[in-house]
């Protein structure tokens, strides 16, 4: 099948890193550094670079598959049985983590912007928003990236005028205090856990025009993204502390707050910073809603994509009302995005070995 819209492989960066920066970047500091304290910068890179295996694995398959979809790559490679239950298994995984954070973005949004607002009318308007996109077309959902991510990026600047208030002991020892190395790792995963939404890309490998860049391209991307929340996690560990830290709901508006303009051209620098996390989390959910689409399609042998789209509208919006308080969320989130790391690193580098043993290729 010849793809009538293609990307290039700088468009393929910026969807990772607007994909990256997303729902999770508001209370992510404060999660690493409940699990390893004054450790959360060392184990965030570690989790970094866990994740970096998989951004690696799926940028070589594109290479390798370039007519296959990740769904077409595990028929391909696994057959059509155990293919397609990694396929169901990779759909439902996007519709549950899409359903808990368009519900955990409707809570913060109750708590710091629209306290009179009920969650349902965030969560639906907001489901609406990314069904209205439209998935037939790949272009449009990588212009869309493309728009927003300087709106991602260029706020995240006012966190240099935190600086001065860094306190160098906060971030010391690198290691923490006491930590076994089971402990590190739970801090490295849950940074992992949180960008591994990039798995968008596997979708996007037959619509790739230059694969030879791919790759290189495919990595820069990841590391915009990744760095972006690294730096966000420095910056409120420096200011903060790691104790205190664990008592704040939103570390990252706690810190816009705190920040000072010269010559206080801006007194409200939390709004901007929460209005720049509402773009994230849209194109943050665009993608999840992408995934599930499009994954859909390829899984039923079909291309209508508004009919898929329409239908998994009530679907998410049922998973979003599951929890019944913020804690339920993080909870039922942990779980699912653990059983998500397999299918988003796991599988990618399985599925590269497997293809250059068996010598199968995805060109016809």
């Amino acid at each position: 099948m010849k793809h009538t819209d293609s990307i290039s492989s700088i468009q393929l960066a910026v969807i990772i890193a607007s994909t990256i920066i997303g729902v999770s970047l508001l209370g992510l500091p404060r999660f690493i550094a409940a699990e390893v304290g004054e450790a959360a910068i060392l184990a965030s890179i570690v989790g970094i670079l866990i994740s970096l295996i998989s951004v690696i694995a799926i940028t070589l398959l594109a290479r390798k598959f370039r007519e296959h979809t990740i769904i077409g790559c595990n028929r391909l490679l696994l057959g059509k049985y155990f293919g397609n239950l990694f396929n169901y298994m990779i759909v439902i995984v996007f519709i549950v983590i899409m359903g808990l954070e368009v519900r955990q973005f409707a809570e913060v949004l109750a708590t710091g912007l629209l306290p009179n607002t009920p969650i349902e009318i965030s969560i639906f308007i907001m489901i609406i928003i990314c069904a209205l996109v439209g998935y037939s077309n790949v272009s449009t959902f990588t212009y869309i990236h493309f728009f927003y991510l300087p709106f991602l990026i260029i706020p995240m600047f006012f966190f240099l005028f935190a600086l001065e208030d860094i306190e160098t002991y906060h971030l010391l020892p690198i290691l923490g205090h006491n930590l076994s190395v089971k402990q590190f790792l739970s801090g490295a995963i849950i940074m992992t856990q949180v960008i591994t939404n990039y798995f968008v890309i596997a979708m996007l490998i037959p619509y790739i025009k230059d694969y030879e860049n791919c790759v290189k391209n495919g990595i820069w991307g990841f590391f915009l993204g990744a760095l972006a929340i690294l730096y966000c996690i420095v910056v409120s560990l420096g200011v903060f502390g790691a104790k205190e830290l664990q008592e704040m709901y939103s570390p990252i508006l706690s810190l816009s707050r705190i920040i000072q303009i010269p010559g206080e051209v801006l007194s409200r620098i939390d709004a901007i910073i929460l209005i720049t996390w509402i773009f994230a989390v849209f194109t943050t959910l665009l993608s999840y809603y992408f995934v599930i689409v499009r994954g859909t399609a390829e899984l039923f042998r079909t291309d209508k994509y508004s009919f898929i789209t329409v239908l998994m509208i009530p679907v998410i919006f049922v998973f979003a009302l599951i929890p019944n308080n913020v804690y339920e969320i993080y909870e039922y989130a942990s779980k699912i995005t653990f059983v998500g790391l397999f299918l988003f690193i796991i599988l990618p580098v399985c599925l590269l070995i497997i293809g250059h043993f068996r010598k199968r290729t995805g060109v016809q």
